[in-house]
């Protein structure tokens, strides 16, 4: 077993299910100890059988769930303490964090409402810059900072209206390019950002059962690394070589997690 993370801690904000939760499995793997926040209280049982998971890798990795909706400001304090408590450490190395948590409904501009579209933004990208900000006290030289984008940031998704989202996710390809700029030789921190495409996960079991299958035969169509959708191991593997040490001359970055679904 390579623990090339062994030492490290990790937060990842919605890091029991979908991706988040395979980035959590993967970052643990490598010997990392692991934070994962989740919003709704009644996920504790999902929470707990992720941090069960996690310790039965065998890897040495810590791991704890946090409840905390991260559109509630008061919370992300709590979230730091708790990391800090819970894991009994004194730096969060890794902030997929990794900043994972996004709200992602496929609403037209029409139909969006007011309320909707302050979730989108305060989920997307109000929470992990200011997780973040609370959080630089206690990252250190080395650290890593990984956003989680979506080709919806740079192309239209035929069929499935979602503008709000797609803007909140180009927010977030900027927030890395900046954040790359003004953490970087001052803080010693790298940031990026991981341009995801379509993956097998609950959130799109949303979808009607047509307009799920019919998006998973074009995705077979037209991504270049093989004709499938993505998994959230393809994603967490990615995001685990963005956590290491190997990957310190990548920051400001954009990376295309989607197969070349997407090249950039």
């Amino acid at each position: 077993m390579h623990l090339s993370l062994a030492g490290k801690t990790a937060l990842v904000t919605g890091g029991i299910r979908g991706i988040g939760r395979g980035i959590s499995l993967e970052l643990a793997r490598r010997g990392a100890n692991v934070a994962m926040v989740y919003a709704n209280p009644s996920r504790t049982e999902t929470a707990n059988q992720a941090v069960n998971d996690i310790l039965l890798l065998g890897s040495g990795a810590k791991a704890i769930g946090i409840q905390a909706d991260l559109k509630v400001f008061e919370n992300y304090q709590k979230i730091i303490d708790e990391t800090l408590r819970g894991l009994g450490v004194t730096n969060i190395d890794i902030t997929e964090i990794v900043h994972n948590a996004a709200v992602a409904w496929p609403v037209s501009t029409e139909d969006t409402s007011e309320q909707l579209y302050d979730d989108t933004m305060i989920t997307n990208i109000r929470a992990p810059f200011f997780l973040t900000k609370t959080m630089l006290p206690h990252i250190p030289r080395g650290g890593r900072i990984i956003l989680i984008s979506s080709i919806a940031a740079r192309r239209f998704s035929f069929g499935m209206s979602q503008t709000a989202y797609a803007i909140s996710k180009a927010a977030i390809e900027a927030l890395a390019r900046n954040w790359a700029v003004e953490f970087g030789q001052s803080r010693g921190i790298t940031v990026n950002a991981l341009s995801v495409g379509f993956v097998e996960t609950e959130m799109v079991q949303s979808l009607s059962p047509d307009s799920l299958e019919a998006y998973r035969k074009e995705n077979a169509r037209v991504t270049a690394a093989a004709p499938r959708s993505g998994t959230p191991d393809d994603i967490a593997q990615i995001a685990a070589f963005i956590a290491s040490e190997e990957s310190r001359w990548v920051t400001g970055s954009t990376v295309s997690a989607n197969g070349g679904k997407w090249p950039i």
